[in-house]
């Protein structure tokens, strides 16, 4: 863990993000089911409204936590917020909901909330996002409540699309 506490490697952690928005891009893609593209693009706006309007309210309405000012940390903070987070939400949900064994979405299921939960832990022992009155429990609970609302807008948007294919 010394190398996520280094005073001189501001840059390394836009390293890290940027290989994890690779590692995470070329899941999704190399995905063999997925839900239609309109679901995907739709799925993916959303989650990125909500994010973007979460982050928002948490560190300036709220004051839970705040964004490094240093450039390395503050864009990594943002492909995490714009890619990383949305692109494993996707991944959850296009697994999940065209997965039929039960063991598939269990393992998604675990793997997504310890894949967001690893870099969440990054962001903040390299001081991108500098908390406050936040901490892991909270980032553990909000990543439980984020999963549900995309396998719910996940379901109600294959709905959706399944509904205009047959009209």
């Amino acid at each position: 863990m010394l190398i996520f506490t280094q005073k001189g490697s501001s840059a390394l952690v836009l390293v890290y993000f940027l290989v994890l928005t690779w590692y995470c891009l070329h899941v999704l893609v190399t995905l063999p089911k997925k839900l239609p593209l309109m679901a995907n693009v739709l799925l993916y706006m959303l989650l990125s409204i909500i994010d973007i309007n979460r982050m928002a309210l948490f560190s300036n309405n709220l004051s839970l936590y705040r964004f490094s000012t240093q450039v390395p940390e503050f864009l990594s903070m943002i492909l995490y917020r714009d890619f990383i987070y949305c692109f494993t939400l996707l991944t959850f949900a296009n697994v999940y909901l065209t997965a039929s064994r039960v063991l598939t979405r269990v393992l998604i299921s675990v793997y997504t909330f310890l894949f967001l939960l690893m870099c969440c832990f990054i962001l903040n022992r390299t001081a991108a996002i500098i908390s406050l009155t936040w901490n892991t429990y909270y980032d553990s609970i909000m990543l439980l409540i984020i999963m549900f609302v995309t396998y719910g807008l996940g379901r109600w948007l294959l709905h959706f699309t399944r509904k205009e294919k047959k009209a």
